[in-house]
């Protein structure tokens, strides 16, 4: 029985060898995207090696798809293109414009690719960004995949990768966002958040406006906050933030948000720092930064980027199918109440120069 499943397992690998798969080193290895839109179609930016042990080359092509521009990168390199080791995608700003949809479909159904990796929009062209040099090299790959994840530490950058975009243009009352790079001589850095109504850029939150938009909807781990004091700027790090979004129907809706977030003072001197008055300076910060984001993406421009239309939908279902269809007109009628708790827990005491001890 033993020797009949080696001989049918055998069997098996010599078929599949001889499917005409190439062998990795026929092809060239796709290790980040780059797609703008040029009028006409779209030109593509393609960071690749052939190898693990070689550096990465920078390719462009053209096409009326996205498709078509990436199988032209056999002509040029004479090998197939593969994009089990692509790392991003970034869509240039004119792209995002016009609508990502007609661009988007070819990375969430085309076989070969991972629909599970970040996902950016440049300020700029998506080739400013890949092609970006740092100490005269092309800038590494992961250190710009990172600059989503980073908003993990600053607490000032949304962290998106395709499949999570998709299903934030598509659920129910919610719309979705990107990273917003910006691409400079030598680096690139997150400089705010892109939203949209539907698959299409409708406006920019600053970095600002993204650290409200993220405590609101609870993505925001820890990050940097600097108040005023009575004895000058204190630099708050945050931790352990808790965001509840209550939905009340009505005609107009109203919702209450309540956040609570614990901070430690780590930069500052603390003889004779009031506690309480770091904290409602805090929280008045923190809010109005919210307050801020809900005002420009939702009530100025109908993106229901905190999902408060989804709460609605979850929480009052029944009020939601009489009136989810009226949606993108009665957000800019509802009332939005945003509360915010800050709780000092801990102050580290800075030596400043000069200090006796």
């Amino acid at each position: 029985m033993k020797r009949r499943i080696f001989v049918l397992l055998a069997a098996l690998c010599l078929c599949l060898s001889g499917c005409g798969y190439p062998e990795l080193y026929e092809r060239v290895l796709i290790h980040g995207i780059g797609v703008d839109w040029t009028g006409e179609g779209y030109r593509v930016t393609v960071r690749s090696s052939t190898s693990a042990e070689e550096g990465e080359e920078l390719f462009t092509c053209e096409g009326e798809t996205v498709l078509e521009a990436l199988s032209s990168l056999s002509l040029t390199t004479g090998r197939e293109p593969f994009y089990a080791h692509n790392y991003l995608v970034v869509f240039g700003m004119d792209c995002a414009r016009r609508g990502l949809d007609g661009c988007l479909d070819f990375f969430v159904r085309y076989y070969n690719t991972r629909p599970a990796v970040e996902l950016f929009v440049a300020e700029g062209t998506a080739e400013e960004v890949l092609s970006t040099e740092k100490d005269g090299k092309l800038m590494r790959m992961s250190e710009l995949e990172a600059l989503g994840s980073g908003g993990r530490w600053n607490g000032q950058a949304v962290d998106m990768d395709i499949l999570g975009f998709v299903n934030g243009m598509r659920r129910e009352g919610s719309s979705a966002v990107l990273p917003l790079l910006r691409a400079g001589e030598d680096s690139v850095e997150a400089a705010g958040t892109v939203y949209f109504s539907g698959a299409q850029q409708k406006g920019l939150l600053t970095l600002e406006q993204t650290r409200g938009y993220l405590a609101m909807t609870n993505k925001l781990n820890r990050g940097e906050l600097a108040v005023e004091a009575q004895n000058g700027v204190v630099t708050l790090s945050l931790r352990g933030i808790k965001s509840k979004t209550q939905a009340r129907a009505g005609d107009p809706p109203s919702f209450r948000v309540q956040m609570e977030v614990a901070a430690d003072v780590s930069a500052a001197d603390t003889s004779g720092l009031d506690c309480a008055y770091l904290e409602a300076a805090a929280a008045e910060k923190l809010r109005n930064e919210a307050e801020a984001a809900v005002r420009q993406a939702v009530v100025r421009d109908g993106c229901d980027i905190f999902g408060f239309g989804n709460q609605l939908y979850r929480e009052q279902p029944s009020y939601w199918r009489a009136n989810g269809a009226r949606w993108p007109e009665l957000m800019g009628r509802s009332q939005y109440q945003i509360e915010v708790k800050v709780k000092v827990q801990r102050l580290e005491e800075e030596r400043v120069a000069g200090a006796v001890g």
